[in-house]
């Protein structure tokens, strides 16, 4: 597919999400087991994407999405980027979700050397463990463990370790979202009383904030993700911020409306800018 992109203002924040390379539709009794019923023929969009922000001092990426070795998909991140008029030269920082290829493997050119040769890294140490010493613990990368070594050498020594939920800019927060994969985090945003959280993988689609009880048997620990996840919904619909998933849609940016004493949830599509 060509590349997708969909840019927004967030207070003094200016953000561009992308997407990047291949994707469509997909059941979603593929990735749950034990689907309630009304469920049974719910689809889900997956592919995934990056987003960059620009604030009035740093410009920073979110993941680096799939790279060139990376196949049949492909990486559309450089048209997009291209467009608009964006050089990894000047990217600053780049924030990582976690470690699987399709958010990580885009940090290095078929060559082996960074794409972002100016940036330093944000990234949880469980996920660094793992990058560093036992790709096996909470990584889903068969095959590529020597890109893997790669990257963990490159970034050594540019890399900022968080072990807990903490102030990185400032309107920039990291926070520990475990369960997915290893040392998976996301990030909240907040620029003139405007707060977006990017939710990386903690939710593939917004049903799994709809209906946190889902448990997807392919994550690294699939019941703490799922309490992550409900803990996450209810901070969410608590804070009535916008919400960006890695693999949402490109346009699709939302809130959350908790719909009773309950666990259940109503995503509401909403342009950011748009009254709550």
């Amino acid at each position: 597919m060509a590349s997708a992109s969909f840019r927004f203002q967030l207070g003094d924040f200016e953000l561009l999400i992308v997407k990047d390379g291949t994707g469509g539709q997909r059941q979603l009794s593929d990735l749950v087991d034990d689907l309630p019923e009304d469920l049974s023929t719910h689809e889900i969009f997956m592919e995934g994407g990056l987003m960059v922000v620009d604030t009035p001092e740093v410009r920073l990426l979110i993941d680096a999405g799939n790279g060139p070795h990376r196949r049949p998909r492909t990486h559309a991140a450089e048209q997009a980027f291209e467009e608009e008029s964006i050089t990894p030269q000047s990217i600053d920082t780049i924030l990582l979700t976690h470690g699987d290829p399709d958010h990580i493997s885009g940090l290095l050119t078929k060559g082996g050397e960074l794409v972002y040769p100016n940036a330093h890294y944000v990234l949880n140490i469980d996920l660094w463990r793992a990058l560093s010493s036992d790709p096996d613990a909470g990584l889903v990368f068969a095959g590529q463990i020597e890109l893997v070594r790669r990257l963990a050498d490159l970034i050594q020594g540019r890399s900022t370790l968080l072990e807990a939920e903490r102030e990185i800019w400032p309107g920039i927060r990291a926070i520990p979202a475990l369960g997915h994969r290893a040392g998976h985090t996301i990030y909240r945003f907040d620029s003139q009383g405007s707060v977006l959280f990017h939710i990386g993988d903690a939710a593939f689609d917004p049903i799994f904030l709809e209906r946190p009880e889902l448990v997807l048997p392919t994550e690294y620990k699939p019941e703490q993700a799922r309490a992550t996840r409900a803990a996450i919904a209810r901070r969410l619909a608590s804070e009535d911020a916008l919400i960006v998933g890695s693999h949402f849609d490109v346009a699709n940016v939302g809130r959350l409306k908790r719909l009773d004493e309950g666990s259940r949830y109503q995503w509401i599509p909403q342009s950011p800018g748009q009254p709550s």
